[in-house]
């Protein structure tokens, strides 16, 4: 139960992010506010992490936290290739094809090993099938962007598996060291390419406010992660797509479409009968 209640929560934490991140992002860059958001999260987690945990001891925990600085290098390929996909293709295509990551992790899992019974497996078609349907915006003009998005879906869920695999440091130290490397590789970019790393001072807050929720997002999939099942944290972790939806409707004031109001209904389905059946 803890594990599905930490992964909606990452899930909504992320959406909240994006729809601060989005504000900003059109009135700078992307790289701007990637760098924004990425330095706020290691500002307020590597000192804790510090405090908390100290540096990994063993090879065990070395080689942990070495995984979790691969999610984090692969954060930035990831959030590239989705930003490709949505500069060369249509939206509707490409949030659905990127919301399958849910779908690999559980695949990936379950391939892997994992012990999955029919109503667990039934629950986690549903919840998929409710996070493709709140990301559908419509018939696509062109399929352009879909490589791109497959792409950014597959690393995406990469990412989710690593942490998987990081659990002999704890979530507060996984999350720390992700987020470094994230920063790390994203830097270098943004300081090589035109536009700059100020942001006006009117959208500050707003930039800081997505770093402290993007941040909570990681923490939160990290403790998910940790807790396990990996199926159910990595479809729970992918509701974003719903959330969006939501917060665009009670928030924004915008009008989702019917397939996406049937999405949320799914969602809403498959987590009830994950937290019936886990």
């Amino acid at each position: 139960m803890l594990t599905i209640l930490t992964g909606l929560l990452s899930s909504l934490s992320y959406a909240m992010s994006d729809m601060f991140s989005q504000h900003v992002t059109r009135r700078t860059r992307v790289l701007t506010q990637m760098v924004w958001v990425l330095a706020t999260g290691v500002i307020i987690i590597v000192p804790v992490a510090l405090l908390v945990d100290g540096l990994p001891h063993g090879d065990a925990e070395w080689r942990a936290a070495g995984i979790a600085a691969l999610a984090g290098a692969l954060y930035f390929f990831a959030f590239f290739c989705l930003l490709r996909a949505l500069n060369t293709g249509d939206l509707g295509l490409v949030s659905t094809l990127n919301a399958l990551q849910g779908a690999y992790v559980a695949v990936a899992v379950i391939l892997l090993g994992a012990t999955v019974t029919p109503p667990l497996a039934l629950a986690l078609v549903i919840c998929v099938a409710g996070g493709l349907l709140t990301s559908f915006e419509g018939r696509a003009k062109t399929t352009k962007g879909a490589p791109w998005a497959l792409a950014s879906g597959l690393l995406f869920a990469a990412i989710m598996l690593c942490y998987n695999y990081a659990g002999a440091i704890s979530w507060l130290s996984q999350s720390a060291i992700s987020r470094s490397a994230s920063l790390l590789v994203t830097l270098p970019f943004a300081l090589l390419t035109a536009g700059g790393l100020a942001v006006p001072g009117k959208l500050r807050v707003r930039a800081v406010s997505a770093g402290v929720l993007e941040l909570g997002g990681v923490v939160l999939l990290t403790i998910a992660f940790s807790m396990g099942p990996p199926t159910v944290a990595g479809v729970t972790t992918t509701q974003f797509g719903t959330f969006a939806v939501l917060l665009g409707y009670f928030v924004l004031h915008e009008r989702p479409k019917r397939l996406q109001w049937v999405g949320i209904v799914c969602t809403i389905a498959g987590v009830s009968l994950l937290a019936a059946v886990v």
